[in-house]
């Protein structure tokens, strides 16, 4: 595994451990508008680094379907 991809999975691993917190603080209400920009952001560049990942592996048809 290239270090590209443990960094990026390192982050997704730190963003979902951070999920269940930020979970229980946006029911109790104690979550900013300010957390909620900074999480969302962490997100939208992580998904956005997942895609692109995603699109520099190379495809593979095996029996006519894309694996």
């Amino acid at each position: 595994m290239i270090r590209a991809d443990r960094e990026l999975l390192a982050e997704l691993m730190s963003v979902n451990d951070a999920v269940p917190a930020i979970t229980l603080a946006m029911l109790d209400g104690t979550f900013s508008r300010r957390q909620h920009a900074e999480f969302g952001a962490r997100l939208v560049a992580l998904g956005n680094a997942l895609c692109a990942r995603g699109r520099q592996q190379p495809t593979v048809v095996v029996d006519g379907t894309v694996a």
